[in-house]
């Protein structure tokens, strides 16, 4: 498998999909990235000085209350920390972020990513309505005695950085592995952590493997799961966490 060729045509398709209007002081930027409504995101930006500003128009927290969504104390908690992990701000319901001219693409990259992953709150894992599923995971690791690190970025060849939900160190007989939880197992997620991660495997250059935690209390997506193994993923349905090969799979 030829994964620079995959890269590129995935990088060539991405910006082939993006357009954009002038509307008064902004440009509106159309992703080819779907929100949980299967609407294409869209950022707005403008110049600065010497800064590029982004904002989404408040349509993200908007978006998820119009679809019944509260915000409870541990949902706020959980986005602060979304906010903090990607380096953007809430201003009322807007999200904004500000980056220097030089680094637009890498900002536009990490507020998208802030973007779907704000998104996917509304998704909440079923089983336990008060948490999120990022959140059921952990507890589970802590349950098993599972050590990791939380919240970590790699740099990708590409120069974009990469945020994964957990890391667990390589041992004497595993390798190093990121963990991603993929609450809403969609074409678009799927994507997404494809790209960031062969980007992220070929700048390690460790053997590092990923493993995709999917929260099959959500409709998997067809072709979803076989896609990831394809890529060489190890995937770890939420309902099968606790069978052996899983377990031995996270273990150091």
């Amino acid at each position: 498998m030829d994964i620079q060729k995959l890269i590129d045509d995935y990088t060539s398709w991405l910006k082939s999909e993006i357009t954009f209007d002038k509307i008064g002081e902004y440009y509106e930027i159309t992703t080819p990235y779907l929100d949980s409504s299967n609407d294409y995101l869209q950022i707005y930006v403008k110049q600065e000085g010497n800064n590029i500003f982004f904002t989404d128009d408040s349509a993200t927290i908007h978006g998820l209350k119009m679809n019944g969504f509260q915000f409870t104390q541990n949902r706020k908690l959980q986005l602060q920390r979304i906010l903090t992990q990607y380096g953007v701000q809430l201003n009322g319901e807007e999200l904004v972020a500000k980056a220097p001219l030089n680094s637009f693409a890498q900002k536009k990259h990490l507020f998208i990513q802030a973007m779907l992953r704000i998104d996917d709150m509304l998704c909440v894992s079923k089983s336990r309505v008060s948490s999120l599923f990022v959140d059921d995971i952990q507890e589970f690791f802590m349950q098993r005695e599972i050590y990791c690190s939380e919240n970590v970025q790699f740099m990708g060849i590409s120069g974009f950085s990469h945020n994964y939900d957990f890391l667990i160190q390589r041992s004497k007989t595993k390798p190093e592995r990121l963990c991603q939880a993929v609450n809403n197992p969609n074409k678009s997620t799927m994507g997404n952590i494809l790209f960031a991660w062969n980007d992220t495997k070929l700048a390690r250059g460790n053997g590092s493997q990923l493993i995709v935690i999917l929260n099959d209390q959500n409709t998997i997506a067809k072709g979803v799961e076989e896609a990831f193994i394809n890529y060489e993923a190890k995937v770890i349905r939420w309902s099968e966490r606790e069978k052996d090969n899983n377990i031995e799979l996270l273990m150091a």
